[in-house]
């Protein structure tokens, strides 16, 4: 009822981009940076996904403390369209946690790069004259019930693939996805300490059918739908999870693409990870009716994410839900502008590459921070700027 008022008096949010109060750019210091940020120039051939699952894997590690309360740090993975690339970053939450993620990327995804960003920015800058929007995705239901994921349902294709297509800018805009996630305790699926609200007692429910009319109540079979939801949940018992955070973010000179990368983005979330029990991902603009209370809640919003702060949404996932929305993808997608490496270890051309050209002159040697490699020249040509229709 308040979601329809809401429509009906003009109030749904809306991705309006809106220039911050900024009189200087935004810019997030290394110094002032409690963790450390790690880039990643991943080669691409690798099994994306599953190689995800099993680095996601390899990090679930649950501290508590005394009286059991979960004391994980929290870390991030980011997809970056900055600077006409698209580039990929661990933000790991200590130097001893980098250095886990550094092994287990290194691991985990063969012949690819993993190094520390230092010496700059560890957030995409935000000009003062750049229009911003955002927005926040959260579960539809109640995490029990599982999104769409490779080991229940499938993907038909990578939705990196169209995440990162439409993430692709203007060379002089900013796109940004963040997955923030924590390590949940293996009991985030016991309900609460009487053990009520447990994934045993929705799946029993399910399978007692539903009931209908609030005047002389009956109730309705479960259809095989009620059972399939019945069994998927059942699995859900057991398995490592996290806590999670996703955002998107989206800055421009041009205000409708500022709006149209954010939509885009956030609507591509949408779209993937529908799953038979009809759970999936909602996404939630940054937004208020007025102006200067809107500019507020996206410099808060650039904030969150230039920390990478993580808030309590109730919103967990398993290993296997977190892979299909934070993970390093591989040559089955086609976007152009991506940040690959193209040798493998050693330096060792592959055999069936081509030949690259230098990005950039490397007269005096490679640039601070930057590993001395050729990378792709791409000659792909910009994004024209989109409005309101645009998606």
């Amino acid at each position: 009822m308040i979601s329809w008022l809401r429509k009906a008096l003009g109030r749904s949010p809306q991705y309006e981009a809106t220039r911050l109060d900024l009189e200087e750019p935004f810019v997030h210091q290394c110094e002032n940076d409690a963790g450390v940020l790690l880039r990643i120039r991943p080669y691409k051939e690798n099994q994306g996904i599953v190689d995800g699952a099993g680095l996601l894997q390899s990090l679930h590690d649950v501290t508590t403390n005394f009286r059991g309360k979960n004391t994980s740090d929290h870390h991030s993975f980011e997809v970056w369209f900055d600077e006409g690339k698209i580039k990929f970053y661990m933000h790991a939450a200590t130097e001893a946690a980098a250095d886990k993620f550094r092994r287990r990327v290194g691991n985990n995804y063969a012949n690819s790069e993993v190094f520390s960003v230092e010496d700059r920015s560890t957030f995409p800058v935000i000009e003062p004259d750049q229009y911003v929007a955002g927005a926040r995705l959260e579960m539809e239901l109640i995490p029990y019930y599982p999104i769409r994921h490779h080991h229940s349902e499938g993907f038909e294709t990578d939705p990196y693939g169209e995440i990162t297509s439409e993430m692709l800018s203007l060379d002089t805009s900013t796109v940004v996805t963040q997955v923030v996630f924590r390590p949940a305790k293996q009991s985030w699926t016991d309900g609460d300490r009487f053990k009520h609200n447990s994934v045993d007692e929705l799946a029993h429910a399910l399978r007692q059918g539903t009931s209908v009319r609030w005047i002389d109540p009956q109730t309705r079979p479960p259809s095989e739908k009620d059972k399939r939801a019945a069994t998927v949940i059942e699995q859900q018992r057991g398995q490592q999870a996290f806590h999670v955070n996703i955002r998107v973010l989206a800055a421009s000179s041009n205000q409708d693409e500022a709006e149209a990368r954010a939509r885009g983005v956030a609507g591509m979330f949408r779209k993937y990870y529908n799953a038979i029990t009809e759970q999936g991902l909602d996404d939630t603009p940054i937004w208020h009716r007025s102006e200067s209370k809107r500019a507020k809640r996206l410099e808060r919003f650039v904030r969150q994410m230039s920390d990478r702060e993580w808030i309590d949404r109730h919103m967990i996932m398993t290993v296997d839900e977190l892979a299909g929305v934070a993970h390093i993808p591989n040559s089955e997608i086609e976007t152009p502008k991506i940040d690959w490496r193209y040798t493998q270890r050693g330096d060792r051309i592959p055999a069936d590459g081509v030949r690259y050209e230098s990005d950039a002159d490397l007269s005096n040697g490679p640039p601070p921070g930057v590993p001395d490699e050729t990378a792709e020249r791409f000659q792909e040509t910009t994004r024209e700027p989109e409005g309101y229709d645009g998606y």
